[in-house]
Parts: C-alpha cells; sequence; structure tokens
C-alpha cells in the first residue's frame, strides 16, 4: 500500500514528515495524509517522490517489488548481479558460486537481453 511504503522509505532516509514536505513543496500535512492513506497524491506527486527516493512509480504504489528504476538494459544486468551476490550458498552443479561466475553470469545475461531487444527490434 502507497501510504505504508512512503512512510516506510521516508523512515529508512532519517527523515521527517516536515522535512520530506520542504523537499517535495508540500505542507507537512499533506505529507501526514499520505502516510494515513487520508490522500492520494496526483501523477505529477508521485513522479516527484519517485525522483526524491530514486525508485520507480511502480514501486511506490505497489506495482513492483523492484525498488530501483531500471533504465536501460545494462543496469538490469547489473542488478541480476547484485542479486545474484546476495545469494548465500549459491551454486550451479553443486560448485559454489563465486564472483567471477557471477561477472561470467551477468555478461551472458547482458548478451542475451541485447540479443532479445534487437530481435525484437527487427522484427517490428
Amino acid at each position: 500500500m502507497f501510504s505504508d511504503k512512503l512512510r516506510q522509505m521516508r523512515k529508512k532516509m532519517g527523515i521527517t514528515q516536515a522535512k520530506l514536505a520542504k523537499k517535495l513543496k508540500v505542507s507537512p500535512s499533506t505529507i501526514g495524509m499520505y502516510e494515513q492513506g487520508r490522500r492520494e497524491p496526483d501523477a505529477e506527486m508521485l513522479v516527484k517522490m519517485a525522483k526524491f527516493f530514486d525508485v520507480s512509480v511502480d514501486y511506490l504504489v505497489g506495482a513492483s517489488k523492484c525498488h530501483r528504476n531500471i533504465s536501460n538494459i545494462d543496469e538490469l544486468a547489473e542488478q541480476i548481479g547484485m542479486i545474484l551476490k546476495e545469494q548465500y550458498g549459491l551454486k550451479i552443479s553443486g560448485e559454489p558460486v563465486n564472483s567471477n561466475k557471477i561477472k561470467e553470469i551477468v555478461e551472458a545475461v547482458r548478451q542475451g537481453i541485447h540479443q532479445a531487444f534487437e530481435n525484437n527490434m527487427n522484427e517490428k
């Protein structure tokens, strides 16, 4: 739910409702109402918030679990690499996955996505 997500992100940044309101150029009561679910931001405000918190609008409104705003294929591949690095005890064919193997996987993913994108563009 948007109200919970907003409160969670604000607290994670360690800022008050008043400071967030000042940054977004709204009243502190507006932020309070957003966090209480008594008011919903318009599209322009959602974009401002997404930029401020460096997340996607989809993440803000709960339509995506991915918090980062992924703007290109290379960034997507890097996100996948970060996720793999966070997987404790990850193994492929019974062998532990080290940093070099993750780099190989990320590069394979990057190339695969680029190829799929090019194929899709050529079909149009």
